[in-house]
């Protein structure tokens, strides 16, 4: 099909939007217009960044579309570029006057609605649309509610003039997090992987793994854990590494469905993994009012277990099923990955000295660090020595507007969602229900909040789960006793959940995609293998030392526990460890790994959970030490 000379610069134009919203982001961390004395304010700024990546999702394929449907998106992408401009001007006088221009901001809280929601549905489908429905059915109709949650009913025209310009709603935190930091970070992402940061994550993984049995699939998960650590994304962790891993955990003698399982729960875990994790850490650090570096340090040693978990199962399975090691002569020199990948290493290295000693803002660092690996990479690249062109520095830039055009959307629409919640008191009224359905009793609760962040996410990304659990389930935690940072990080664990949770594993069925194994036994291998991200959360609440949260000794006592409790459960689940283990062993290992994972000093004070503990160890160690024995005799 001939495309015309109006849909080509239709797409031309989609490009340039995808230039926008990097570019503001910088614009504003760099604290730009304050330097020149213009006063702008955030949600001005926010607001053409919405704009523009509403305008470039209705513009998404104009090229193949019917004349109809292209005009159609075409007039909604103008309308998304009109909403952008309509904000920057008259933003400041509608924020202030609200009641003295009641036609006006009206208007523009029915027009971004109506863009954001039509947006939404085309980006990431129904779900949040129909969440969006329902609380704005609550505020129009509250005094029809069922009696726990009866309310004042809110006039139509109140309701559109408080999307359109309150910034508790639309344009406020939630919004301004992804416009300000998300952007900024998935541009850092996107710049370090096209000076070769994947490659070289790639390789390191490679080097890394070493001989041992299972070494392909350790290969897939040290991978996935250094690419999600920059990207914070699983499904496109999975698409962009395992297409390397997964074939080369197969030729091992992975079955497809454990390869495609271990790629989709390592890729998943970059969510968890510092120092940039996913959208949703930069959103709890805003909501909390906490340095972005207190987050870092606290999903630190959850991390650690998550990814020791994997590959203590990827260890036994291997050595159990005799899955031989990949050849030597595929892994290349250390010096020659660090040759390759030399900014990569820069990269991190300025990163987290901007973070940790100059006590830089992390969305600051991350624009500095951007601009110093952009410089390395162009040099580089001038020198002969591979790095970036100015082209693939462009398309890095596109690229970033492309990918947070969804972000963006989510986080206005939950933005609107959690107004919408707050001025109608729906939030409260939800969180006291969760209080009072279980019973004021803090495990049914966290049961209860779990399962509800589960389905959740079966159809939100974990950003959108995040922020409405921290509306609505995390202040129910915190009036049980439960403190703020626990409280978030238990339903921010959970919110990521849904992507290796049957029936819709977004994450597992990306990666059954690549290995050509069902998807829902891929699915169901993700589940096992991501079995330690479902408990986890609760030792946040009942041991919160794993969140470096108190002395050394409780920190250490905390983290090496369960680390040996992983491990019991581990080999109770594969029937293997060092050696083959019976049914009976592989009941008291389960037992004791369980009994260790958990609150026992809740029951039976510190001293009982410290013998319970130490007997774990001595259970442990059994099997090991005669295996030691038999091979000194041998």
């Amino acid at each position: 099909m001939t495309v015309s000379p109006l849909r080509r610069s239709a797409a031309l134009y989609a490009s340039l939007l995808c230039l926008v919203t990097p570019g503001l982001a910088i614009v504003w961390v760099l604290s730009l217009p304050q330097r020149v004395g213009l006063l702008v304010y955030p949600e001005q700024i926010a607001g053409v960044m919405l704009g523009a990546a509403m305008s470039v999702i209705f513009l998404k394929g104009i090229e193949e579309k019917s004349r109809l449907a292209a005009g159609l998106d075409a007039a909604l992408a103008v309308l998304g570029s009109g909403l952008a401009l309509w904000v920057f001007l008259r933003f400041p006088v509608l924020a202030e006057g609200q009641y003295t221009h009641p036609v006006e901001t009206a208007l523009l809280g029915l027009l971004v609605t109506a863009l954001v929601l039509e947006g939404l549905r085309r980006a990431v489908g129904w779900t949040l649309v129909v969440i969006f429905a329902a609380v704005l059915a609550y505020a129009l109709f509250a005094d029809h509610a069922p009696q726990a949650i009866v309310g004042r009913p809110i006039p139509f025209l109140e309701v559109m003039q408080f999307l359109g310009a309150d910034s508790t709603a639309t344009w406020g935190q939630a919004l301004q997090i992804a416009a300000f930091i998300v952007v900024v970070f998935v541009l850092f992402g996107g710049v370090l992987i096209a000076v070769g940061g994947g490659d070289f994550f790639t390789q390191l993984a490679l080097k890394a793994a070493g001989n041992g049995p299972g070494n392909a699939a350790k290969v897939a998960v040290g991978a996935s854990a250094l690419m999600g650590s920059v990207s914070g994304s699983a499904v496109s962790n999975v698409m962009s590494t395992g297409v390397m891993t997964i074939p080369l955990m197969k030729r091992a003698g992975f079955r497809p469905e454990q390869a495609g399982a271990i790629e989709a729960v390592a890729s998943t875990g970059g969510q968890l993994m510092p120092p940039i994790m996913g959208a949703a850490a930069f959103l709890m650090a805003e909501i909390l009012q906490v340095p972005y570096r207190e987050i870092l340090i606290a999903a630190l040693l959850p991390a650690a277990l998550y990814y020791i978990s994997i590959f203590t199962q990827i260890d036994f399975i291997a050595r159990r099923d005799n899955i031989a090691s990949i050849e030597d002569e595929e892994r290349a020199p250390v010096a020659t990955i660090l040759r390759r990948g030399w900014i990569a290493v820069i990269a991190f290295a300025v990163l987290l000295v901007l973070i940790f000693q100059f006590r830089m803002r992390a969305e600051a660092a991350a624009v500095w660090t951007v601009f110093a690996i952009s410089a390395l990479g162009i040099g580089a690249n001038a020198a002969g020595l591979g790095g970036l062109s100015a082209r693939g520095l462009l398309t890095s830039v596109i690229s970033t507007g492309r990918t947070t055009c969804d972000v963006l959307l989510i986080t206005a629409a939950a933005g609107m969602i959690i107004g919408l919640l707050s001025v109608t008191g729906l939030g409260f009224a939800l969180s006291y229900f969760l209080m009072d359905f279980g019973q004021g009793n803090l495990f049914g609760l966290l049961v209860l909040t779990g399962l509800v962040a589960i389905i959740l996410g079966l159809g939100l990304p974990t950003s959108g789960v995040y922020l409405l659990l921290a509306s609505l389930a995390a202040p129910a935690l915190v009036q049980l006793g439960v403190p703020d940072l626990p409280a978030h990080m238990f339903v921010f664990y959970y919110g990521m959940l849904s992507m290796i949770t049957p029936p819709i594993a977004m994450a597992a069925f990306a990666a059954a995609s690549i290995s050509g194994a069902s998807q829902i036994q891929t699915g169901l291998q993700s589940f096992r293998f991501g079995w330690i991200a479902y408990l986890l959360p609760f030792l946040f609440i009942y041991k919160p030392a794993i969140l470096m949260q108190g002395s050394i000794w409780d920190v250490s006592y905390v983290f090496v526990s369960a680390v040996a409790a992983l491990v019991l459960i581990t080999g109770s689940i594969v029937g293997h460890a060092r050696v083959p283990l019976s049914w009976a062993m592989r009941v008291l290992w389960g037992c004791l790994g369980l009994a260790m994972m958990a609150p026992l000093h809740e029951f039976a004070g510190w001293s009982g959970e410290y013998v319970v503990s130490a007997l774990g160890l001595l259970v442990l160690a059994a099997p090991m030490l005669r295996t030691g024995a038999a091979k000194a005799s041998a």
